[in-house]
């Protein structure tokens, strides 16, 4: 035909059944225009198709075919079906239809298909495919029953694709589909989707008994798709004959109810990438299963390498011993296949990687998280900050035992470094500090051996954790009294208030920033006391000390969603030192070099977090050596200045200290 052809629908002119009717051979070599009729079952003889392919036909359209059906639902007579393209072949004959031009259908109504295929016949698209219905619930995008549809080109279809009986469908090519996919009782359907292609919907050739209208046996659906291919998964079951290709694969399906989707794969091939989402606390996922209907004699195989994408997700209730099989690989099954995840994933404050379990791949429970880690970490962190800023008689006054006529006023400055051991299920840190403490105090009396004072004081600490860092201030006050014997026997005493303020920011196993910050305060007494004994110019010191300290509890909301709570704790720390010295004594100078050596012992330190809802314990139990040299001067009787440098190794935690100070005396 030469002229540009326009298939009119008029109300002065009856209808035929069909706009197009195809018979015989012909071939069109102009467009192909069927518009959109808005008032079709107002006409007598309702229109059925906008191009009905009769048998033994054999046609060919050149140029593009397009063709608009819209219809009143309210003049629907008998649920009669209508169809943009379609045909009804008797058995025995075939037609053909190549459409090597783009192909489009829009139909608009209630029992509407784009494509409805009868029988023998074939229908091949050369060119781009634009599909679409709108009512999926009473219309098909493209129905075939025992012919077959084409689609070489790119296409766009909006409306679910159904094969039945013989009925085969192959779509190749860049394809965006919105829309469920289902063979029927041996009908087949092939997807071979380039990079950019896209499916939303529910795949299944499952038989189904429960439904109307399905097969006896389980269809077949082979899917490839391309690196840069998706399918957003839109049901909670689907099934494929064959899964090939290095696409991605998204469970979508709405989860509210706890019921998370299931993919059934008779065959799968390539490198596949899919996103499963995980409620491990309740032992739900949704599921990769390689298995096969009972209906089919079909071998079941898994080859390839695979990825799992998991999300991290710090607010579930986890307790660190669950396990959660992801891949479930029947035991018929061939399988050469690998399956590993993206990262680990971080669900509550555990940390969970995936392990071959038989065939099957299972979610395990390994470390802690690096949040959890840093969050609980606030304990030790905090723990040792009450350790560093505890206060013995030398730390404070250096080697001074006399108090001026109207007080002393007295600095001391520190700096160190920390390694606390690994303990329970929190692993290594370490921690650089500094800080300050300033004092004054008075002798009660002139003739009187005690001395009474009051401090304030500010440190600040640089935790270094796994996968990140963090931030410790602390402030802490207090008041102490000491007794200064002139035999050389002392007895000090404090008492401190301290708040701590700890921040951490780290990295979790997807390389997302996680920040928590958390405030607690505690209350600590000491008791100190000590011998001096000269032996000339040298002398020796024991002492020892008891320090106790309230730590209040506290809770920490991580930005992942992770919550932890700090229980609170008494410590009780036992000291026993000797202090070994040789003193340069002139009339108004006094210059004292010194060694010391003891054992420390915390006899208390209980406590436990908690990552969410689920209880780990913790202990700072444990001894460790004190040790350190150190020189202290006065001048003139009114400065005195000392320097200290400690090391106290243990089995929780190794400290190197310096310490430096200085008091007048008025």
């Amino acid at each position: 035909m030469k002229n540009k052809i326009i298939l009119g629908l008029t109300l002065a002119t009856p209808l035929a059944v069909n706009a197009l009717e195809l018979q015989g051979t012909q071939t069109y070599t102009d467009e192909i225009n069927v518009p959109v009729t808005h008032d079709l079952n107002k006409v007598n003889g309702e229109i059925t198709s906008g191009i009905h392919i009769f048998a033994n036909s054999n046609t060919v359209f050149e140029k593009n075919v397009t063709i608009n059906i819209q219809r009143e639902d309210n003049h629907i007579e008998d649920g009669r079906e209508i169809s943009g393209l379609n045909s009804f072949l008797s058995p025995h004959s075939t037609s053909s239809t190549i459409f090597n031009g783009d192909l489009t259908i829009h139909m608009q109504g209630h029992n509407s298909d784009a494509i409805n295929i009868f029988g023998d016949s074939s229908i091949v698209v050369n060119g781009k495919t634009t599909l679409s219905v709108s009512d999926r619930e009473s219309s098909d995008a493209i129905s075939v029953t025992d012919g077959n549809v084409t689609l070489h080109g790119e296409s766009v279809i909006d409306g679910n694709i159904v094969a039945y009986d013989a009925g085969v469908i192959k779509i190749n090519n860049k394809s965006i589909i919105h829309g469920d996919i289902e063979a029927i009782n041996n009908g087949t359907i092939i997807l071979n989707l380039t990079a950019g292609s896209k499916i939303v919907g529910h795949v299944t050739g499952l038989y189904n008994p429960d439904e109307v209208n399905l097969g006896e046996t389980t269809g077949i659906i082979k899917m490839n798709l391309a690196k840069g291919a998706s399918w957003e998964i839109t049901d909670e079951d689907s099934y494929l004959t064959e899964l090939s290709g290095q696409g991605s694969i998204k469970f979508v399906n709405d989860n509210s109810n706890g019921n998370y989707g299931e993919l059934t794969i008779e065959n799968l091939k390539g490198e596949s990438s899919f996103d499963l989402r995980t409620d491990i606390a309740a032992a739900k996922s949704d599921k990769i299963i390689i298995s096969k209907s009972a209906d089919t004699n079909r071998p079941i195989s898994a080859e390839g390498t695979h990825t799992l994408n998991l999300t991290n997700n710090g607010a579930s209730n986890t307790t660190g011993k669950e396990k959660l099989t992801l891949v479930k690989i029947d035991d018929n099954a061939t399988s050469t296949a690998e399956f590993k995840i993206n990262h680990d994933v971080e669900l509550g404050g555990y940390q969970y990687s995936l392990k071959k379990d038989g065939k099957d791949y299972v979610l395990t429970a390994n470390p802690i998280t690096s949040s959890a880690m840093a969050s609980a970490g606030f304990l030790n962190s905090n723990y040792l900050m009450s350790y560093v800023e505890t206060q013995t008689l030398l730390k404070r006054l250096g080697d001074m035992r006399t108090s001026g006529q109207f007080g002393d006023v007295w600095l001391r400055v520190f700096s160190g470094k920390l390694d606390s051991f690994s303990g329970g299920k929190l692993s290594k840190f370490d921690m650089s500090y500094h800080g300050f403490q300033f004092g004054a105090d008075k002798q009660l009396s002139e003739d009187s051996p005690f001395v009474v004072g009051a401090f304030v004081g500010q440190t600040y600490g640089d935790p270094n954790y796994h996968k990140g860092d963090g931030s410790l201030k602390s402030f802490n006050t207090g008041l102490y009294a000491t007794y200064l014997s002139n035999d050389g026997f002392y007895v000090d005493g404090v008492a401190k208030y301290a708040r701590q303020k700890n921040h951490f920011k780290v990295k979790d196993t997807a390389s997302n920033h996680v920040q928590g910050t958390g405030h607690t305060n505690g209350l600590g007494l000491s008791l100190e006391l000590g011998q001096k004994y000269k032996l000339n110019d040298f002398y020796i010191e024991p002492q020892s000390q008891l320090s106790y300290s309230h730590q209040n509890a506290t809770s920490i909301n991580a930005t992942n969603g992770l919550k932890v709570k700090l229980g609170n704790y008494n410590s009780l720390i036992g000291r026993a030192s000797a202090l070994f010295g040789y003193e340069i004594n002139s009339d108004n100078n006094n210059i004292n070099i010194y060694a010391r050596t003891g054992i420390v012992r915390e006899f208390n330190g209980d406590t436990y977090y908690k990552l969410n809802t689920n209880k780990e314990s913790h202990s700072f139990k444990g001894n460790w050596w004190n040790n350190g040299v150190g020189i202290s001067a006065q001048l003139n009787q009114q400065h005195n200045i000392y320097l200290d440098l400690e090391s106290s190794p243990g089995n929780r935690f190794d400290l190197l200290q310096a310490n430096a100070g200085y008091r007048f005396s008025f």
